[in-house]
């Protein structure tokens, strides 16, 4: 290639590059009945003739052109949308549409022709009116822009998930003043604006609902960006709560806090949590309030939990007398603590509901290896495994709320904890451990890596500082120095007390015909079900009725069993009519189920760690369900995605593929896949219970 060449495609990269860079001033939307109007002002930076607009029909790749009206510098051109959708999609049509426009640039003495989506980041300024989603008898139309391009499309009887357009959402102050707790904050919204907001309550395991006072303003709408700022305010006046409470529950509850979303255009409101403090471990986000009436007292405290970091207001019924005597031994537990130390009373949880994890199996074995430790288990009388626990040892049990449960956390010099340590305290409030001169132990659930647990346990954000907390390998100490800030001496690898179960029998023991597939468990409240979970369920229930899976099962004899979280509690019919047989996670034994089973497929259940560590295979299948590439999918920026012991596939067709070939390996696991899941478990035996014991007992000496 000579001199001139090379010059000449060194002008036209460096003209690409410019249009790559360019913005031009304005595109509108008009909607009037059926008619959509399209405009777009452009740059007059560079020359450029405006040649056509088109719509390009995703599924086929037709084009469909339309002649632009020029108008002294603006460009436009309308279709009339349901005339289009009769004449160019089939039957029964589940279609995107894509609007495009192409432009000839006039750069540096080069022409260059594009090809251009409609889309917000090629203009500085957008607006839209009259623009909805359109319904009749036939179809159901969605206006949306495209997460990947920002483009303006539409689809045909697909719907589009409104919440695309909510670009940030953050709790900025709380503020407790007598009984009126006010949260402030702020929503940005992209493109579209928002009409309406209604802040709604909603408690989780009972469904009591309630419209919470709110106002919101628009404070900003900036061009370039097309965000739209709102400032909110929510006010809840928790002694009329209490009151409302009194008379329709008497069980604990927790309440989280949704915005309903009015979006200019759409027909049904967008649903998101109140959720994402600016400071969550800000000390004054967490006092309680106190509601006494007839013999009971009431206990209002926020927190935050889970991924999302969401709101939600805690409700605790006390016996009036019992909380009495909680504020009254606040006062004279550091006098009186000194003279219990010599004790070394030792306090143990998970949920005042369980007793089935690795608190539960480390309670147990410390109770039959080394009955002179004084150590309890906190459970509520009303937990479904109260029996079991008080068959073991009933002496060595807390009732959760009772004054012995109350004392002995102020006397005890140990608590061993999950890691949502407020899940046993009596207001399930932060603050409540500064309380307690214990130390502070975390016993985790899982292996760490499947899941998001930077905020409930990042070391320098949290109110909760843990003395130690055990780990299975250098692998993950790894992740929960590098990842949550953990200092390594505040670090032990172990193993889970629950591994010793799990690892007695070796990893073929009594083994059935079974293939086990284990949806992982999400957060979800009463009020709504998340798009992710149902379609997560859905492709489950798409892969049970595949005639390519049936062959397979019968192929090699297997049943499958579906282990259901209760986040999918309401596909439970749908599941039982998908050739499986179904049992519910919360009632099963599911060290059992892992033993049971030959393979396990799971979205990102962190119980696939436990079956590689049985040398068994797992599928992690993770559909493109939300539109985004694996890692994103995979939440990569806290999985060591490429450790994970298993592989990961995000189609059906690819699934079927990677269980054939398991068949055809005799359901043996890779030796790849031996490698990673031998790398997340240091110790291969049956000695964690007695590994965690001994750190605990250099810590408290």
């Amino acid at each position: 290639m000579d001199s001139t060449s090379n010059e000449q495609l060194l002008k036209i990269d460096q003209a690409e590059k410019q249009i790559k860079k360019l913005r031009h001033p304005s595109f509108i939307l008009k909607k009037q009945e059926d008619d959509l109007l399209v405009t777009v002002t452009l740059t007059k930076d560079f020359p450029t003739e405006f040649k056509e607009f088109f719509i390009l029909h995703r599924e086929t790749g037709e084009k469909y052109p339309f002649k632009a009206i020029d108008a002294n510098g603006e460009y436009s051109f309308s279709v009339d949308i349901r005339s289009f959708i009769k004449k160019h999609v089939p039957a029964d049509p589940k279609e995107h549409f894509e609007f495009h426009f192409t432009l000839r640039y006039l750069i540096d003495g080069q022409e260059i022709e594009k090809d251009e989506p409609l889309s917000l980041d090629r203009f500085n300024h957008y607006e839209s009116y009259g623009l909805t989603e359109v319904q009749d008898s036939d179809h159901h139309l969605y206006p949306y822009f495209s997460r990947k391009s920002q483009g303006f499309c539409f689809t045909v009887n697909i719907p589009v998930r409104s919440v695309r357009y909510i670009q940030d959402s953050k709790i900025d102050s709380i503020n407790l003043k007598k009984h009126i707790l006010t949260l402030a904050g702020t929503l940005v919204t992209k493109a579209i604006q928002i009409n309406r907001i209604d802040t709604i309550m909603v408690g989780r395991k009972f469904g009591h609902r309630q419209i919470i006072h709110s106002d919101h303003q628009l404070t900003n709408a900036e061009d370039r960006t097309h965000l739209n700022y709102y400032d909110y305010q929510i006010n809840l006046d928790l002694a009329e709560c209490a009151r409302e409470l009194f008379f329709s529950n008497s069980n604990d509850e927790d309440f989280d806090l949704y915005f309903e979303l009015y979006l200019n255009g759409f027909f049904d409101p967008t649903i998101i949590h109140v959720s994402n403090p600016n400071d969550a471990n800000a000390k004054n986000d967490y006092h309680h309030f106190s509601y006494s009436f007839g013999k009971t007292t009431l206990l209002l405290a926020p927190n935050f939990t889970g991924q999302s970091n969401s709101f939600i207001l805690s409700v605790t019924n006390f016996e009036k007398e019992t909380f009495e005597y909680m504020k009254e031994l606040f006062l004279v537990a550091p006098i009186l603590r000194p003279f219990y130390s010599k004790r070394e009373i030792w306090v143990i949880g998970e949920t005042p509901m369980e007793a089935k994890n690795n608190s539960w199996a480390f309670f147990r074995y410390v109770r039959q290896c080394h009955p002179e430790k004084e150590i309890y288990y906190v459970i509520d009388r009303k937990s479904p495994d109260y029996a079991k626990a008080a068959d073991l040892d009933e002496d060595h049990l807390l009732i959760f709320k009772s004054k012995k449960y109350i004392w002995t956390l102020l006397m005890a010099q140990l608590l061993i904890t999950t890691e949502k340590p407020y899940t046993i305290m009596p207001t399930r409030n932060p603050l409540w451990l500064a309380e307690l001169a214990a130390k502070k132990v975390v016993l985790l659930q899982n292996v760490l890596g499947s899941q998001n647990m930077k905020t409930m346990l990042e070391y320098n954000t949290k109110l909760f500082k843990a003395d130690l907390m055990f780990v299975s390998s250098k692998t993950e100490k790894r992740y929960a120095i590098e990842t949550l800030n953990f200092p390594e001496a505040k670090l032990s690898i172990t193993g889970l007390p629950r591994f010793d179960e799990l690892l007695k029998d070796g990893p073929d023991s009594a083994m059935k015909q079974q293939l086990l597939i284990f949806p992982m468990e999400n957060e979800s409240g009463l009020h709504y079900q998340s798009d992710t979970i149902d379609q997560m369920a859905l492709s489950f229930i798409s892969l049970l009725k595949n005639p390519a899976f049936s062959d397979f099962v019968q192929q090699y004899q297997l049943e499958v069993v579906t282990a259901l979280p209760s986040s999918m509690i309401h596909y439970i019919e749908a599941f039982t009519d998908a050739n499986c047989t179904l049992v519910l996670q919360s009632q099963e034994d599911i060290l059992q189920l892992i033993k049971d089973s030959k393979v396990l497929i799971t979205d990102a259940d962190p119980i696939a760690f436990d079956f590689s560590f049985l040398l068994k295979p797992v599928l992690f299948y993770q559909p493109e369900i939300r539109n985004l590439p694996l890692e994103e999918l995979f939440n990569s920026n806290f999985t060591y995605l490429n450790e994970l012991p298993g592989e990961v596939t995000t189609s059906e067709e690819n699934l079927l593929h990677l269980l054939q070939q398991i068949g055809i390996n005799q359901f043996k696991i890779t030796r790849k896949n031996q490698q990673k899941a031998d790398a997340l478990l240091y110790y291969h035996d049956t000695q964690s219970n007695q590994r965690i014991y001994e750190a605990i007992s250099n810590l408290l000496h």
